[in-house]
């Protein structure tokens, strides 16, 4: 009799630590960084839409704005899901390409090309813009991809190359964008 309650214990204990460990791991995405090809191929795709009209909550080439140009590049990448707290998803915000689909940058001299500055715009600790890093300049200016309606108070409407100005006067993040590993 207790060698069976025993054997019980021992299933039941067996088949909880084998829960555990799914349940850790079902949420753990594997995730990598973009590649040099990919981000080329990104940049090559940025030239074609410069120009293209700004659309608030725009995902697509009849309008973007600035996380919908982010999420559009990545889905001609073949990256169509994002992450979103322990889940996939669509699409997701500015603040949620930064919290969940990038790995953090510490410093400016540390940018490559493709990476992500995202902006805090209404101080209110939600980034709730983000423009794609493309180089430094032989003077220090730092060369942008975004899609905004007015940028840095110049009305824009439109997804356009400029250099970034005023990144002291505001709250900002780095990130290098990570997509899910196929």
């Amino acid at each position: 009799m207790n060698s069976i309650k025993s054997f019980e214990k021992f299933t039941a204990l067996f088949i909880l630590l084998i829960l555990l460990a799914f349940l850790s791991t079902n949420f753990a995405f594997q995730m990598r960084e973009l590649s040099e090809s990919e981000i080329e191929k990104m940049f090559s795709e940025l030239k074609r839409l410069q120009g293209l009209p700004y659309v608030w909550g725009g995902t697509s080439s009849f309008g973007l704005d600035c996380s919908g140009l982010v999420i559009y590049l990545l889905r001609i990448l073949g990256h169509n899901q994002f992450v979103y707290q322990n889940s996939l998803v669509f699409d997701v915000t500015a603040d949620n390409l930064y919290k969940y689909n990038t790995k953090p940058i510490a410093d400016l001299k540390s940018l490559k090309k493709g990476d992500l500055i995202f902006f805090d715009m209404n101080e209110d600790t939600v980034y709730d813009h983000v423009v794609i890093f493309e180089k430094f300049d032989r003077y220090g200016n730092i060369w942008v991809w975004d899609a905004a309606e007015v940028s840095d108070g110049i009305q824009q409407n439109k997804v356009d190359r400029r250099p970034l100005s005023l990144l002291k006067a505001r709250k900002y993040a780095l990130g290098r964008i990570v997509v899910l590993s196929k």
